[in-house]
């Protein structure tokens, strides 16, 4: 059973108790934004939560290692598929170039003026060309650090929101309680961002968006679950309308960041198209993209027909799946507003075994294996 009405309000009201950080503040900011793992942290890297006792070949297009250093997520690969004879397996994390053995990527954020909205794109490339890579790091540099950015404009817009902001808010019908508790924990954020001193550590690299939301996560425990979810709700409320303000010349254009790639022989992937529906319908020099997401799953079959009328005019285009394994959510699970994230596994995208996938694959001339062998060719 949660708290009394009056409890909750007392202990999340905002009279002061925001300009002033508790012990238990600090712990749960440094347990968010620690990038040292623990002993326990490290088991937990290298165990995989499912394992394949039959699969030769590996393919693993789109994951995020996060803080997690190289070395335990190979361990943790081989142990997921003991009997690996190939491992095609490319990290991409958001906006900084990872390498793993011969090969490296990124999942870049990037501007689409056809249809005026942000998208991402996996790039994949052999490692041999980062030392030509200078620009397209110089890219991705400066999106990452924008995004860093993006985090303290939600802050700012949750603790003082605008009046476009507040007409907002008001118009959704948000209840006062989530507002002020809303307002006490980013408050709170800022406050350990602006005294950690965190912006010119290596610990910048937590400072996402999910922070706020997995702060409450921790010191908002003792909250009704009901009233909990009211007040993720609106911060995800906020989040998104601040998002949807983004100035696009903070990012680089899809058309840039292609050309940078294809100059170092990358090869590029549209992730979780469901997420932008219409850029499929640009002409976009890719070599396929995502017809199966855990975060978008329900549209498998459509996918992969859209890539078979597409080939047909087009040069050939790919059919991939990602299993966009976040590592935080393997080791701090409760420490992560995103939950689903826990049930993922590098390598492990099920749909390619489904009978009725496999049929449609067939039909439009796809399939795992051609994919792994083509792609490789194409980016080798």
């Amino acid at each position: 059973m949660g708290k009394s009405d009056n409890e909750n309000l007392a202990e999340y009201d905002t009279s002061g108790a925001e300009n002033s950080l508790s012990q238990e503040d600090w712990d749960a900011f440094k347990l968010l934004t620690e990038v040292i793992l623990s002993p326990d942290e490290k088991i937990a890297a290298e165990t995989p939560t499912y394992t394949d006792e039959e699969e030769e070949r590996i393919f693993a297009l789109h994951f995020h290692p996060e803080w997690v250093p190289m070395e335990l997520l190979k361990r943790r690969i081989k142990r997921a598929f003991p009997k690996a004879k190939s491992i095609f397996a490319i990290p991409t994390q958001h906006n900084v170039i990872m390498s793993l053995g011969q090969f490296s990527g990124v999942e870049a954020d990037v501007f689409n003026y056809s249809y005026n909205m942000k998208i991402q794109l996996l790039i994949h490339l052999k490692s041999d060309k980062l030392k030509d890579a200078h620009t397209l790091q110089s890219m991705m540099e400066k999106t990452f650090r924008y995004r860093g950015l993006q985090l303290l404009d939600i802050l700012e817009q949750v603790a003082f929101p605008d009046e476009d902001m507040k007409k907002e808010i008001k118009k959704m019908g948000f209840h006062e309680e989530s507002i002020k508790q809303a307002r006490f924990f980013a408050s709170k954020i800022k406050l350990l961002v602006e005294e950690s001193g965190i912006t010119q550590t290596p610990g910048a690299e937590m400072l996402k968006n999910r922070l706020l939301t997995d702060f409450i996560e921790i010191r908002g425990a003792t909250l009704d679950p009901i009233r909990k979810d009211r007040l993720l709700s609106l911060v995800n409320h906020i989040k998104k309308m601040v998002k949807s303000r983004l100035n696009p010349k903070r990012f680089h254009t899809d058309q840039e960041v292609i050309e940078e790639a294809r100059a170092l022989n990358a090869g590029i992937v549209i992730p979780h198209p469901p997420q932008f529906w219409p850029v499929l319908l640009d002409d976009l020099d890719v070599d396929g993209w995502e017809v199966w997401n855990p975060s978008t799953p329900k549209h498998t079959i459509f996918l992969i027909q859209c890539l078979k009328r597409r080939g047909k005019i087009k040069r050939p285009l790919l059919a991939f799946m990602g299993d966009d394994t976040h590592m935080s959510s393997k080791i701090r699970p409760d420490m992560v507003s995103d939950k689903d994230g826990a049930k993922r596994e590098i390598g492990f995208q099920p749909p390619w075994k489904h009978q009725e996938v496999q049929a449609a694959l067939k039909d439009a001339g796809q399939g795992r294996d051609r994919t792994m062998d083509e792609y490789l060719a194409r980016i080798s």
